[in-house]
């Protein structure tokens, strides 16, 4: 449960940022912003992929193999 909230509020944070960055009038901030994104993406990308090794997050359908589809024509 507690893991499941801390994603949450990361996810949270993003958007947070996000927004924040899209409001920004200052130039200087553009790189503050993105820097602090995309550490939060590496953060939710290991929770995620915490939560689904676990089985508390079901993953999510992913798009088929091209190669494979390609061999069976």
């Amino acid at each position: 449960l507690m893991l499941y909230h801390t994603g949450f509020l990361f996810q949270t944070a993003q958007a947070y940022h996000g927004t924040g960055l899209a409001a920004a009038m200052r130039t200087d901030l553009v790189t503050t912003y993105e820097r602090i994104i995309l550490k939060n993406l590496m953060i939710t990308k290991k929770w995620f992929n915490l939560m689904v090794q676990n089985k508390w997050l079901e993953q999510p359908p992913l798009a088929p193999s091209r190669n494979k589809i390609a061999k069976e024509k």
